[in-house]
């Protein structure tokens, strides 16, 4: 039997990315059959301000991907992105309504539902609902209380919001490219599908994604998504910040922040050249470069501190923190989040992709893909037990 195909768009503040995956037969691999990257329109940071700019872009993905891929593409996951997501804390009880008292599925949907029904500010609207654990009775801590005896089942878990129109602009942008949407994911969360393990996400563990305009952060405990932040500011405002410092242009900024990245870390208090394609050079205070950068990188993992203390899980996560975006590639980052989280950091690596090399910048799409055959599988497997039960049922009325 064939296995399924997705195609995915990750839309972010400096490019838009889309591929074509396919998981791998009897194996936790996943295939990419074609991948295509360009500049981003009509995006600032990370949310869809323009969805005509940005629908030709995606018009342009997927023309290419089709073309790559052999196929047509009509359906696509896609990602929200920007510092207008947040999360709120939701609870929700329903009285179980079996006569034998086991909590059913309709059980369990009844209490997402009345958990979803959370008051929200104008123009906000829930995304999704991420249940962190069931009680029946009082008894806490039931992950699945499917089949489970009780009078009352309760459920507390987190809900992702979003600024409605912003994601309006983002459907409306997928859909002038004549594309269907299968599904909406926050890019912490997509990312996390990507580089996290789910060993990492059961001990505890911070992903810290540094993209062009934002900064976000999704922390894992018991499996579970426990707190998700995204906040102004990332790989861009960095270059921002030293163009203005040297008093340059912003091309030769991020030249600039590319080939002397390590000193950004340093104390050095010297003058350094930059040869620039016209056949000038560029002659620039290393203090003035490093001391424009670090601030802004200071600001970031201010915010991130201050979330992971929000929720008592400063230098409490035992898997650490798994670092990814562009920014997180400056020289000596790894190092100086250690010392500010007061926790053991890595790089994040994609895995489990086979096919042409792709590197982090298109965790997203690829962890859209691993979120989208995850979830179809499970679709799968849900009809074929569904269809076991019926038969069950079908042959004890045959019984004598």
């Amino acid at each position: 039997m064939a296995r399924p195909i997705i195609a995915t768009i990750d839309i972010g503040s400096s490019s838009i990315k889309g591929i074509v995956c396919q998981k791998l037969e009897d194996k936790n691999q996943y295939q990419i059959l074609a991948h295509c990257v360009l500049k981003s329109e009509g995006v600032r940071r990370g949310a869809v301000v323009d969805p005509q700019k940005t629908a030709e872009i995606i018009e342009k993905i997927k023309s290419r991907l089709e073309a790559l891929a052999r196929i047509r593409i009509k359906n696509v996951l896609v990602n929200i992105g920007g510092h207008h997501i947040f999360i709120k804390p939701v609870k929700g009880a329903v009285a179980i309504s079996r006569a034998d008292q086991k909590v059913s599925q309709e059980d369990i949907e009844r209490v997402l539902d009345e958990a979803r029904a959370v008051s929200l500010p104008l123009n906000k609207e829930v995304l999704e609902i991420y249940p962190r654990e069931y009680i029946i009775d009082e008894e806490k801590g039931i992950k699945d209380p499917l089949g489970l005896r009780g009078i009352k089942l309760e459920m507390e878990g987190i809900v992702t919001c979003v600024f409605s129109p912003y994601l309006k602009n983002l459907k409306e942008a997928v859909l002038s490219a004549d594309l269907n949407i299968i599904d909406v994911l926050p890019s912490p969360l997509a990312d996390a599908y990507a580089l996290l393990t789910p060993q990492q996400k059961e001990l505890g563990v911070v992903l810290i994604d540094i993209g062009a305009g934002t900064t976000s952060m999704a922390v894992f405990e018991e499996g579970q998504l426990i707190h998700l932040a995204i906040f102004p500011g990332g790989s861009s405002n960095i270059s921002n910040d030293i163009a203005i410092a040297l008093k340059t242009e912003i091309d030769i900024a991020k030249k600039i922040k590319e080939e002397f990245g390590k000193l950004i870390f340093s104390k050095t208090n010297r003058k350094e050249k930059l040869k620039l394609d016209s056949g000038e050079v560029f002659v620039f205070s290393t203090k003035d470069f490093s001391k424009a950068a670090r601030a802004r990188i200071e600001q970031i993992f201010d915010h991130i501190k201050k979330e992971l203390k929000k929720i008592s899980k400063y230098g409490k996560l035992p898997a650490g923190v798994v670092l990814t975006g562009g920014g997180s590639k400056i020289p000596g980052l790894v190092d100086y989040a250690k010392k500010e989280l007061s926790l053991p950091v890595r790089l994040g690596k994609l895995n489990n992709f086979i096919g042409p090399h792709l590197d982090e910048r298109f965790s997203v799409a690829c962890g859209l893909a691993v979120f989208g055959l995850e979830e179809g599988e499970k679709e799968e497997e849900g009809m074929f037990s569904k269809i076991a039960q019926m038969l069950r049922k079908f042959l004890e009325i045959l019984k004598p």
